[in-house]
């Protein structure tokens, strides 16, 4: 890092417990409208103020999916091993497979997880071809965001490593190096929401990610009705779509993490992951007070996740 980057650069435990919280806070909030359209959405809900229970998944009001499960392997790990350790990762991610709690699980990570438990490494193991461009990365990619905060070169680097456990693919990784860019960046300080999307398409380069955010930078200058942008934006699996649609909601109000989230999950299909990404970036962006009481205290394991990101903030602040 440079000696005037460093002047700018300002630490705090706040939004590194707003970011882990953020995203499972966004995780719960979208998981009862997964796979919903948002016109099935706003017809039957209206706004998505409150954590809601889902039977028909055996998920109580603030319990959160895969995304913030393999978040917390993510967590866990830098904890453990303090920084991005791939093997210690892909143990991790094999633990939680293995205990059946998946909660949802795409199927390039069903596949790669199945050939970690046959003994294939962890370079080898990620799903490859069109078809792993999807979000399985970014959504839990956080942590690492946090810990490279100072070191975006090895950022860069280590988002790949342990992004190509589940996804082996350009798209997939790109979308990763996003998040954890704009994660980093609002976690050091100094994310500036005018600039965020110029700077994030020249960190993570050529790329259809790039090129989709550069289109949601385009509706954000127009103002756009997020209904309309995020269905023109986007709200699948796809990576390319999840990434664009939250950063276009976290730019749209980058102040107000509630109508961050509400904005995200009201998108529609992939609601929670798409909640879950914009919560991360919003949360580490507004810091943990300024998130709503009633959604810090009602998620699932909020203790935990608060801890972890202290811990991870240590591992940063002492060096």
């Amino acid at each position: 890092m440079k000696a005037d980057e460093k002047t700018s650069i300002e630490l705090r435990p706040s939004r590194f417990a707003g970011c882990l919280l953020g995203l499972a806070i966004g995780d719960a909030l979208g998981m009862p409208v997964e796979g919903m359209r948002a016109t099935s959405i706003r017809k039957r809900f209206g706004r998505v103020r409150d954590f809601l229970d889902a039977p028909w998944r055996m998920l109580r009001a603030g319990q959160w999916t895969d995304d913030t499960q393999m978040m917390l392997c993510h967590a866990r790990s830098i904890v453990d091993r303090k920084g991005v350790d791939p093997e210690d990762t892909a143990r991790k991610f094999l633990s939680w497979f293995t205990s059946g709690d998946w909660r949802g699980i795409g199927s390039s990570t069903y596949e790669s997880m199945q050939r970690l438990r046959a003994g294939v490494p962890v370079e080898e193991s990620g799903a490859r071809g069109e078809m792993a461009a999807g979000n399985g990365a970014a959504m839990r990619i956080a942590p690492v965001g946090l810990v490279d905060c100072l070191d975006l070169e090895k950022l860069k680097k280590d988002v790949r490593l342990v992004s190509i456990i589940t996804h082996d693919n350009p798209e997939a990784v790109a979308g990763a190096q996003a998040v954890a860019f704009a994660v980093a960046r609002a976690a050091r300080g100094d994310l500036d929401p005018t600039t965020l999307i110029p700077e994030t398409v020249a960190f993570v380069g050529p790329s259809r990610v790039s090129e989709r955010l550069l289109l949601a930078e385009k509706f954000l200058a127009q103002d756009m009705d997020p209904s309309e942008a995020l269905a023109r934006l986007g709200t699948s699996g796809y990576v390319v779509e999840t990434v664009a649609s939250a950063f276009f909601c976290f730019l749209r109000t980058p102040e107000d993490f509630e109508e961050t989230v509400m904005c995200a999950v009201e998108g529609g299909l992939d609601s929670d992951t798409t909640g879950a990404v914009a919560g991360a970036v919003s949360g580490a962006y507004n810091g943990l007070e300024k998130i709503p009481t009633r959604w810090r205290e009602g998620v699932e394991a909020a203790e935990e996740i608060r801890v972890l990101a202290e811990k991870i903030y240590l591992i940063v602040a002492e060096g």
